[in-house]
């Protein structure tokens, strides 16, 4: 785990999260879904384009270029992995977040990808507010700030009053850098996490 926190965290006023590799565990969904699309297209070996699709969308989308969806993508990015999801979901990250909204700290996730069918997979758990990279305000891929900026001016709360949560330092934490937001990057396994439990006093 990696984190710049300027002070305890439960003092702060609001939490960004990142959706994939945060608010669930996204090694164990990513080879779920590698099995359904390997068995879906050796059964439909002439739908092999839509496959390629699929790869040349994650490539351009990793490289920060924003794209637009179509229901290709839709079906296999948004509404498939949502049983895997739930499944793998962080349950004590989620906790944590529900908790703190009951003392008044505004929650927020802030994703990449569009958001509604992931959220959806987490139910009953319900952010404060959600925004994606293609809302028409934001328009843009992390680790470009823009987004951050736009939520911090919805929250209108001091910088200093908010913290980041994601999973990858070249693009979450980068991109609260950038901000001069505080953050912290959680680990993608399982096993790693307790650091910051510990911190919330989840333990």
């Amino acid at each position: 785990m990696t984190t710049f926190l300027r002070k305890e965290i439960v003092d702060y006023k609001a939490v960004i999260l990142d959706m994939d590799g945060t608010l669930y565990y996204q090694v164990p969904v990513r080879i779920c879904m590698a099995f359904e699309l390997f068995f879906y297209y050796l059964c439909h070996l002439n739908k092999i384009p839509d496959l390629c699709a699929i790869y040349k969308y994650r490539k351009k989308n990793e490289a920060g270029e924003l794209q637009k969806q179509d229901s290709n993508i839709s079906v296999w990015m948004q509404e498939k992995p949502k049983k895997h999801v739930r499944f793998f979901r962080d349950k004590k990250l989620i906790a944590m977040a529900h908790i703190m909204q009951q003392r008044g700290v505004k929650i927020v996730v802030y994703s990449d990808y569009p958001l509604k069918e992931k959220l959806d997979a987490l139910s009953p758990f319900r952010p404060d507010l959600a925004f994606s990279a293609d809302d028409a305000e934001i328009q843009c891929l992390k680790p470009n700030n823009k987004g951050l900026l736009h939520i911090v001016n919805i929250l209108n709360l001091p910088v200093e009053d908010i913290v980041f949560i994601g999973d990858r330092f070249e693009k979450d934490a980068i991109c609260a850098k950038q901000t001069g937001m505080d953050y912290i990057i959680l680990n993608r396994l399982f096993f790693t996490r307790n650091q910051i439990y510990k911190k919330f006093k989840m333990q």
